[in-house]
């Protein structure tokens, strides 16, 4: 995951200036700018207040990403999407988590 174009992402989709979100992140304008350029990593603490200032709970940061990414495998071909499932099934049955049924 991409922090920095994550926090732009939902920056713009809120409708917020970088101004106005370090201002109510209460943290540093240079530090809101390094970590949307990917110049620097947040700490958890301030990834927790720029959440807090974009109204969204640390987990959906990361949540609503994922939930993105599930849409994009929605829009493959069915053909796409049945050779996703045997792959998902191969890796299950690789790794011990499920085990193959008989068919008859």
């Amino acid at each position: 995951m991409n922090v920095g174009n994550r926090i732009i992402g939902i920056r713009h989709n809120k409708g917020l200036s970088q101004y106005k979100l370090y201002n109510l992140a209460e943290i540093s304008q240079s530090a809101l700018s390094d970590i949307e350029s990917n110049k620097k990593s947040p700490t958890i603490t301030t990834l927790e207040k720029i959440c807090k200032a974009l109204e969204i709970s640390l987990s959906d940061f990361f949540l609503e990403d994922n939930a993105h990414d599930n849409n994009d495998l929605d829009n493959l071909p069915a053909d796409s999407k049945k050779e996703l499932a045997l792959f998902k099934e191969f890796l299950l049955y690789k790794h011990d988590i499920k085990k193959p049924t008989t068919e008859k």
